[in-house]
């Protein structure tokens, strides 16, 4: 009998050693081909072989450690920050004056781009129109000109005149120096920056 249990012994030992060995994809482990099921003991641990090294760990078994995630990608520069800049310039009565428009070229100067400075002049509706063509044209050349004594390059700036044909206000009703008064936010030259900060 003891025999027999011997002799079975042998032939499960051969058994096993013929159906079981270590898959390419689980070097280090015993496994059953061809579907490379590792074998586990009754814990539930993996069956090593005694050539198994740290670096054959693999999922679900101990030792095994998940790689690690990728450093994440820096994150990329931010891009230079388009803006519009609006300034307003006012003039006195008849006037084609621009005074001190630095804080306007500051402005321009201090910009990393600069795409356009467009330049707009305007009148008050007193006087024939004709009259306020050329004076809202003299204004715009003024302050164009002011600009330009401020170190803005004269090829980002354009220039367009309205006249009287574009009021900001309209001021029914006054008369005299009331309606000269009233009428001061319709000379002007508007002033529109586009650039990248």
């Amino acid at each position: 009998m003891k025999k027999f249990a011997i002799a079975s012994g042998l032939v499960m030992a051969m058994g096993l050693a013929t159906g079981a060995q270590a898959h390419p994809d689980n070097a280090g482990y015993w496994d059953e081909t061809p579907n490379a099921t590792v074998w586990k003991t009754g814990s539930g641990g993996c069956w090593r072989h005694g050539f198994w090294e740290e670096a054959n760990a693999i999922e679900g078994c101990e030792g095994y450690q998940a790689p690690a995630a990728p450093a994440p990608e820096p994150a990329p520069a931010p891009a230079p920050m388009a803006t519009v800049e609006k300034h307003i310039v006012y003039f006195d009565f008849d006037s084609a004056n621009a005074g001190d428009v630095s804080d306007i070229s500051d402005y321009v100067n201090s910009l990393k781009s600069v795409t356009s400075v467009n330049l707009v002049g305007h009148a008050d509706r007193i006087g024939t129109s004709a009259y306020n063509d050329a004076l809202s044209m003299k204004r715009v050349n003024a302050v164009s000109e002011a600009l330009q004594a401020g170190g803005v390059s004269s090829s980002v700036i354009s220039t367009g005149y309205m006249g009287e044909n574009a009021p900001a206000k309209s001021c029914d009703g006054h008369r005299g120096t009331n309606l000269i008064d009233c009428l001061r936010a319709n000379r002007r030259v508007e002033v529109e920056i586009s650039g990248t900060k």
